[in-house]
């Protein structure tokens, strides 16, 4: 397991999580979610990617399956909005779809996928990548993987 995700290292993904105001509930994060998920243009620049992948982790840590360096900013936000619980509702499941959906499009077909020139960077982000998709579909009901 690694100890940092990718998308926390960047600027815009680090301001944007500074930014995040409980008080304005999950609408930031669904929005984040789907200005990837469902743009007209589906290669996503590079700062709107980093930032959807940092929603996906959040909606993966609301529903109990945060990756272990989440950073502080992000705990507390989950937090503030009840803390971590199970799929409970359709609007639960439609963020764990969205999320899953970015992280598709990102790792397809983003400005950011197309940066990953260095194989063993990319191993690196494609690992960190592949262990959010699992958390994502174990937050939805799926099993995790065996050799996960």
């Amino acid at each position: 397991m690694r100890t940092v995700f990718p998308a926390f290292c960047t600027d815009e993904a680090a301001e944007w999580l500074q930014q995040l105001d409980p008080a304005r509930g999950r609408g930031p994060v669904d929005r984040a979610l789907r200005e990837v998920a469902e743009s007209a243009d589906p290669r996503a620049s590079a700062g709107r990617a980093e930032v959807a992948l940092v929603a996906a982790e959040l909606v993966a840590a609301m529903h109990g399956l945060p990756h272990p360096a989440l950073p502080e900013p992000a705990r507390a936000w989950v937090a503030a909005l009840g803390g971590a619980h199970a799929v409970r509702t359709d609007a639960d499941f439609e963020a764990l779809v969205m999320a899953t959906r970015a992280l598709d499009l990102i790792v397809t077909s983003s400005q950011l996928s197309d940066a990953r020139d260095d194989q063993r960077a990319d191993h690196h982000w494609r690992t960190a990548l592949d262990d959010l998709r699992m958390r994502l579909a174990a937050a939805g009901g799926m099993p995790r993987s065996p050799i996960a």
